[in-house]
């Protein structure tokens, strides 16, 4: 025990000794000591600034002179604009330590791609005139900053009445994953309310330069004026910095209304004129509206091809007339009978798309936007014939009309079909008439015989009588 505690002693007659000599070295030369004294913030957030304290202190016994700091960034630390990195300390006395440290101040600006951790802050300081330089390098702790912003998407316009989707896309533009999410919308008005849920959605991760995609079902009010509604939206999460929870609130627009539908039907055809019905069978309400008949093969507009009828609300229909005529039907009027067969092969083949009628409907909707709608009638050949003979009359029709004026294609059908059980008929009647004169002219002459029917002598006699 003795020959430890004798060893104990001599190292720490050493370690004194040691000191000793080590004071006395520095009491005849400076010793510049640099240590961050603090951050604002702590730690440093990417893409924003920091402002740094450096402490500067002088543990020798001499002093050191026109001591110049000298800033010596290095990614991702910048200096802020117009800031400069030299910083003239003057004379630092020997031994100014602790509360009497000298203080400069940097304000730097963080990259804000950088990744959460610690990175080295380099620091240069000498005398002024002198070559002999000295870097020292300081540890900064670096964080990432939260940050997510919501971008509503895809649909801007809604039809009133109509279920359709909104969706909303939340992306992380920060430098850190965002957690615990959740995210809801509101319209005050009440007028565009979400279907099959709530209107809130809850999100568990969204990872750096990720987004999340939030889908809701949403219906508009059927009675409501067009025009623009707008949509309150938020999103919460949670701050790890500071470990409070932090919201994002934010508008959006949607416009409710838009453009409509319509439809179109044959009405009537009388006086040279044919009549349709326009009906706005749609959910808004249409300005302005025109009907036009294009040029078209197969028909043909005597006069104006369009019409003015104004304003269609939801519902509403009117009516539009116009000399219309059927060119198809007029050529086939003009074939000889000799080829009505021939023709009506051809025609029968394009008798649907004769059938149908283009009609355009041009009007302004509720955004202030000029559409036209085209929709295909189906004419009845009531219609095409009648729409032909009122416009032209001098047609003349040589044998059945082919393929819209029917009647004599039915009475030849009809004749070719039944044309024997017609022949048996006629046949049975003449042998009914003739037995029955045989039976009275018996009655009259038991001596009448059957082949007197035919026996021209004795009918005229009977005449004469």
């Amino acid at each position: 025990m003795k020959k430890i505690g004798i060893i104990v002693l001599m190292l720490c007659i050493m370690i004194s000794v040691a000191f000793a000599a080590s004071s006395a070295d520095l009491s005849t030369t400076t010793a510049i000591s640099v240590s961050l004294v603090n951050q604002d913030p702590d730690p440093a957030i990417a893409g924003d600034m920091v402002e740094v304290r450096l402490g500067i202190e002088n543990l020798g016994g001499d002093s050191a002179n026109n001591l110049i700091v000298e800033l010596v960034p290095e990614y991702p630390f910048t200096l802020v604009t117009g800031d400069s990195a030299f910083q003239k300390i003057g004379t630092i006395k020997g031994y100014q330590t602790g509360e009497n440290m000298k203080i400069v101040k940097y304000r730097i600006k963080v990259d804000k791609d950088a990744i959460a951790g610690s990175y080295e802050l380099k620091i240069r300081y000498y005398e002024e005139g002198s070559s002999a330089k000295t870097q020292k390098s300081l540890s900064l702790d670096v964080t990432n900053k939260e940050s997510a912003e919501v971008i509503y998407i895809d649909k801007s316009i809604l039809v009133p009445g109509k279920q359709d989707s909104l969706k909303f896309t939340i992306n992380n533009v920060g430098n850190a994953p965002l957690r615990d999410l959740t995210f809801s919308w509101i319209n005050e008005d009440k007028i565009i309310l979400p279907v099959g849920s709530d209107n809130t959605k809850y999100i568990k991760y969204i990872d750096v330069g990720e987004s999340a995609e939030l889908e809701y079902k949403v219906i508009a009010d059927t009675n409501v004026d067009a025009g623009l509604y707008k949509l309150d939206l938020y999103l919460t999460y949670d701050d790890p910095l500071s470990g409070e929870e932090k919201e994002i609130s934010t508008i959006a627009g949607v416009y409710v209304g838009g453009g409509t539908d319509f439809d179109v039907a044959f009405s009537e055809s009388s006086s040279g004129q044919t009549s349709f019905t326009i009906a706005n069978i749609g959910s808004n309400p249409a300005f302005s509206v025109s009907v036009i008949v294009p040029e078209q093969s197969g028909w043909s507009v005597s006069g104006s091809n369009s019409m003015i009828i104004g304003n269609l609300n939801t519902g509403d229909y009117t009516v539009a007339s116009f000399g219309l005529q059927s060119m198809q039907t007029r050529q086939i009027g003009t074939v000889q009978q000799r080829n009505a067969s021939e023709q009506f092969l051809t025609q029968r083949s394009s008798a649907q798309n004769f059938n149908n009628l283009k009609v355009q409907i041009a009007y302004t909707d509720t955004m202030g936007n000029r559409e036209i709608i085209e929709k295909e009638v189906a004419m009845t050949q009531q219609a095409s014939t009648t729409s032909a003979n009122t416009n032209s009359q001098s047609i003349s029709f040589e044998g059945p009309m082919l393929p819209y004026g029917r009647m004599g294609r039915r009475q030849q059908s009809f004749f070719s079909k039944y044309k024997w059980y017609i022949v048996a008929f006629a046949i049975l009647a003449i042998f009914g008439v003739g037995y029955w004169k045989y039976r009275k002219e018996k009655l009259v002459d038991p001596d009448y015989k059957i082949k007197d029917i035919f026996n021209i002598k004795n009918l005229l006699k009977k005449k004469k009588k």
